[in-house]
């Protein structure tokens, strides 16, 4: 037990002569980490940060060596009982260390860039899209971006129903009847021409308002080329949304209505009896539904039956325009299921009491006020990204 005892106390004192020699070592660590972090100069933080690192890997060092030593001990001693091995010499749980972080993540910091608003105007043909984006640029020094793959044709003012003059208050509009009628303007044509657009407006501090029925252009530009230009800019969805039968209803009466405006007449013009119905401005419905009233002339015998022909024509207008409304809504509702920040406006109450009292003032209630709001909020809040890397940089410490 003697003998067991003295081996016992030069261990300890051993341990103690060990223990003092890595406290004086710690010192000396300490001392060379202060006198760097004093001479930095104008970077104190990355020299603290490395010299944080270094004392990392002599720690880790020097309780690879209290290991070994530990380990020893039980080598140097076989044949002692194991009530006095773990009386003696009990194990000393391992403590982790983990590398410290920086005090700044400079990456993170750098990635937190503003992005650029843009608003897109989303809904069916005759919901009122371009109303609200004409409002809207009025309220917030916008320029709308034109997305009907239609309206960007020149021609066919009625046909197309775009925007006049008049409509427009003086708002400037882009890729509104700049191709020619023949040409293939296809969804890649639409993401390059619009984000030119997009650019130029910001360039001059505007807000690019995005609007049109074409959903598909309006997938190309946000989510083509990998997603690019959602990368880039921050988007907003405002979705003008009507009842199906409430606006089956208006879209018949609308057909109406551009039929008084001269929509025959128009028709007429560009008729050509070797027309390609699939290419250009010549896809636009109104142009093929006329084909079979122009191409009878004088056959169709008395004015009732060109009459009756006519009438036949236009409801096929108002027919495959109503088809084509459903198949806008169709779109819109996967645009929602694909995470887009979409904000329905319910504008149903003002085609049912159109007619009743002030129009505008019924508008500017139930669309235009709420599409005002949601914009100024848009434009208020900070960027998703900004967001997205803050909580980032947050989660690294």
């Amino acid at each position: 037990m003697e003998i067991l005892l003295a081996y016992r106390w030069g261990e300890l004192k051993k341990s103690g002569e060990n223990g003092k020699k890595r406290r004086q070592e710690e010192e000396g660590w300490e001392k060379t980490d202060t006198e760097q972090i004093r001479s930095a100069g104008a970077n104190p933080v990355g020299h603290l940060f490395s010299s944080l690192v270094l004392r990392e890997q002599r720690w880790n060092s020097m309780l690879r060596s209290c290991k070994a030593d530990r380990c020893s001990s039980f080598f140097r001693m076989p044949s002692y009982p194991l009530f006095l091995i773990q009386f003696w010499f009990p194990r000393v749980p391992s403590v982790p260390c983990r590398l410290l972080p920086p005090l700044v993540d400079v990456p993170a910091v750098a990635r937190m860039v503003y992005k650029d608003k843009v608003v897109f105007i989303l809904g069916t043909t005759g919901s009122g899209k371009s109303k609200l984006a004409i409002a809207l640029a009025k309220s917030f020094r916008g320029e709308v971006v034109n997305s009907d793959k239609m309206q960007v044709y020149d021609g066919l003012g009625v046909i197309t129903n775009k925007v006049t003059e008049e409509e427009s208050g003086g708002v400037p509009h882009h890729l509104l009847g700049v191709v020619h009628p023949e040409a293939d303007f296809t969804a890649s044509h639409f993401r390059r021409e619009a984000t030119r657009a997009v650019e130029s407006i910001l360039g001059r501090g505007g807000l690019p308002i995005v609007a049109g029925g074409s959903n598909s252009y309006i997938e190309e530009l946000v989510e083509g080329v990998g997603g690019e230009f959602r990368s880039r800019y921050d988007c907003c969805f405002l979705w003008v949304d009507v009842e199906l039968p409430v606006l089956h209803e208006f879209v018949s009466s609308r057909v109406d209505k551009m039929v008084e405006q001269g929509l025959v007449k128009e028709a007429r013009a560009a008729f050509r009896p070797d027309g390609d119905y699939s290419r250009g401005i010549w896809r636009s419905i109104g142009v093929s539904e006329m084909d079979g009233y122009f191409r009878s002339g004088d056959s169709a015998g008395d004015g009732e039956t060109k009459a009756r022909m006519l009438e036949a024509a236009v409801d096929a207008i108002k027919a495959n325009t109503c088809r084509l409304a459903c198949c806008q809504l169709q779109k819109i509702r996967r645009f929602c299921a694909m995470g887009w920040d979409v904000h329905r406006i319910d504008a149903t109450e003002f085609f049912q009491r159109r007619g009743r009292g002030s129009e505008e003032e019924l508008w500017e209630e139930v669309v235009g006020e709420p599409g005002a709001a949601i914009t100024r909020s848009f434009l208020a809040s900070k960027n998703q990204n900004n967001e997205l890397d803050a909580t980032a940089n947050a989660a690294t410490f």
